[in-house]
């Protein structure tokens, strides 16, 4: 893409800016007045790496197919989180999906794109996992939108929120299992296929847990006629015995 997106990336930046000078930020993981992710949340972060499944990308002791991905491998090419659902970041994510601190979209997308430079994954365009029409409006925002937009602009990627629709209603998936999961999200979606066709789409979520919601986007996305799809989410639920080997990185601006 030309310079234009570069310059789009840095506007989107400069009213951030211009709003933290208006109404000072707390950070959204502890509170702490200055920014609205601090230094010491951020250090706090388990950053997912290597040993991981390479399909699904969860964690695990060898770089290998997991048990799940060897039996029935997801629709997409693979899928990437950038660290665990845990701590700060959990608070975080809570903060911005359900208390309306839409400002932290800005500061918790920048780890996306990083995680996406450091991939190299061959992506056409970006779409954000959509809401249903009556959780949209009883919240007013799609928070994987949020976080979709900015990755897109500073990765100089075409964004296109209308590629996917959630045309069914579905369930919550917290504290459904990976089976009732899957069955939840099957053929809640749908995708344009005028927008999709022949591309490498990324679908973008705030968290991935069974990759059930990312499988059934890329379902209806390679139905639709898209070449390929990648999943990318900011964080990743998984089980405390699976999080030992994650490494702690610092956040680099980008």
């Amino acid at each position: 893409m030309s310079e234009s997106g570069n310059l789009a990336y840095e506007l989107y930046k400069a009213v951030w800016t211009a709003l933290d000078w208006l109404f000072p930020p707390r950070c959204g993981g502890c509170g702490a007045a200055g920014k609205r992710w601090c230094a010491d949340c951020q250090s706090s972060v388990r950053v997912i790496k290597p040993p991981i499944c390479d399909h699904c990308g969860q964690p695990q002791s060898r770089n290998e197919l997991c048990a799940r991905c060897q039996g029935s491998p997801y629709s997409f090419v693979a899928l990437r989180s950038w660290a665990v659902f845990g701590g700060p970041l959990r608070e975080a994510l809570h903060r911005l999906k359900y208390r309306r601190d839409v400002a932290l979209s800005e500061a918790l997308a920048i780890p996306l794109m990083q995680t996406l430079k450091s991939l190299a994954w061959p992506v056409d365009l970006v779409t954000p996992v959509p809401l249903g029409l009556a959780r949209l409006a009883e919240r007013g925002y799609n928070q994987s939108a949020l976080l979709a937009r900015p990755v897109a602009l500073g990765c100089k990627l075409e964004y296109q929120p209308q590629a996917l629709q959630r045309v069914r209603e579905t369930r919550s998936q917290v504290g459904l299992t990976a089976k009732l999961r899957r069955e939840n999200v099957a053929g809640a979606f749908q995708a344009s296929s005028e927008i999709v066709v022949n591309k490498t789409v990324l679908v973008i979520d705030d968290v991935a847990t069974s990759g059930s919601t990312l499988d059934a986007c890329a379902s209806a996305l390679l139905g639709a006629g898209a070449h390929q799809v990648f999943g990318l989410t900011l964080a990743r639920a998984v089980q405390p015995e699976k999080t030992n080997h994650a490494e702690i990185e610092p956040l680099v601006d980008v």
